[in-house]
């Protein structure tokens, strides 16, 4: 290709499944980089070394009661459920998605 001055990159074609590509985007947005930059990291970094992408942030929840509190306030406002209802509901499903997967 001659060469020009082009103003934007060369672009590259990738073929993928879908579950490959959602996987791409899960790890993207767990980065929080684009799946483009996650690919262009990957592509242009040395065989066997791993991609100068930024690490894993994870979500960190509070452990105190106020995680619990905001959620009851949120649901009995918006379902106009009283509180103390809710309670034991909300309790539950912060614990289940706060438990190791088996």
């Amino acid at each position: 290709m001659p060469d020009c001055n082009r103003t934007y990159p060369v672009r590259v074609d990738v073929r993928l499944t879908e579950e490959e590509r959602d996987l791409l985007n899960d790890e993207a947005l767990k980065r929080g980089i684009t799946r483009q930059e996650l690919l262009r990291a990957r592509v242009l970094s040395e065989a066997n070394q791993p991609a100068p992408v930024p690490e894993i942030k994870p979500k960190h929840y509070s452990k105190g009661r106020d995680s619990i509190d905001r959620a009851i306030d949120a649901v009995s406002r918006r379902y106009d459920v009283p509180a103390k209802q809710l309670e034991p509901l909300v309790c539950t499903i912060i614990c289940a998605l706060n438990a190791e997967p088996k």
